[in-house]
């Protein structure tokens, strides 16, 4: 049994504020997997350094007070790995969900995919630069990054 999940990584300081809303899920055929849906809810303003997650797959977290460690650097949870569909890896796209109001720069030169996978209890992590031709933006809040343009370069 093959597991995934995505998350998304700042390469730059990314500023988020109360109310900043998150959400992230696999699709395949346009159609999403129920349990890849991901949710990141910040309730506190903070500022994600470059390398620190900003949203991922699988779970809800809110970023509050009493759950942002204040000794460490802001970051959202990791994300929860699902059971991989069994489909070609060529239509595997994701969904991003995120107020274009709080992104001011393009998402492929601010942040990067981490692609997680598990088989065999042997855990696999690859960074997926984003190309500008593979995201697909539909006003007014989402994004959808077609990984078969990616996965094939790796």
């Amino acid at each position: 049994m093959s597991l995934i999940g995505f998350e998304l990584i700042a390469k730059r300081a990314w500023t988020v504020l109360p109310g900043h809303t998150f959400s992230m899920s696999i699709l395949w055929n346009k159609k999403k997997i129920p349990s890849s849906i991901g949710r990141d809810i910040y309730h506190e303003p903070g500022l994600i350094l470059p390398d620190k997650r900003i949203a991922a797959t699988g779970r809800i977290h809110h970023l509050s007070e009493s759950t942002i460690n204040h000794y460490e650097p802001l970051q959202t949870a990791p994300c929860k790995l699902i059971c991989q569909q069994e489909f070609p890896v060529k239509d595997l796209k994701i969904e991003l969900l995120a107020r274009k109001k709080g992104i001011m720069e393009p998402i492929h030169q601010t942040a990067v995919l981490l692609w997680w996978s598990k088989e065999n209890n042997l855990i696999k992590k690859t960074e997926l630069h984003l190309d500008p031709q593979s995201i697909e933006s539909n006003p007014p809040d989402q994004y959808f990054m077609d990984l078969s343009f990616l996965l094939g370069k790796i």
